[in-house]
């Protein structure tokens, strides 16, 4: 018996499930934060982190914030979501963030909102995708 090489509709299911649980948990996470993260303050950007990313030929170089914020006398520290934008984040910049006044480690970056739930939308299109897949199989066994 002879194996197909490329990719199957299975594969492809799988992928598509795997995308939507990721953007299920964006959406949950989000929905969390946003809820308990009611108390917004400002934090400090105390160190900018430089990685780069290679991916087959292409090659980025993307910049995380790591900052420092004070809720009654307590610190804490967090980092938002990387930019592939160069000098938006610098060292002593002040960024806002929302806190959970009952749980001030627990923290949403508001520039960080947006990708919370573009990654979210994405995840429901795949699953949606998925399931019409499912559908189109299903049916095409029984005919």
């Amino acid at each position: 018996m002879k194996r197909k090489s490329g990719i199957s509709i299975f594969h492809f299911i799988i992928l598509a499930v795997v995308v939507f649980t990721i953007g299920m948990f964006k959406g949950v996470s989000l929905n969390y934060k946003e809820k308990h993260c009611t108390q917004t303050i400002t934090a400090e950007i105390v160190h900018v982190e430089i990685h780069r990313k290679i991916s087959g030929k292409t090659r980025e170089t993307v910049y995380t914030p790591y900052f420092n914020y004070s809720v009654d006398g307590k610190n804490f520290s967090g980092h938002a979501r990387y930019t592939l934008t160069y000098g938006k984040y610098k060292t002593g910049d002040t960024i806002k963030i929302r806190i959970d006044p009952e749980n001030p480690e627990k923290y949403l970056v508001e520039n960080d909102i947006s990708d919370y739930r573009s990654s979210y939308k994405v995840g429901m299109g795949f699953g949606l995708l998925a399931l019409i897949l499912v559908a189109c199989a299903i049916v095409k066994k029984l005919i």
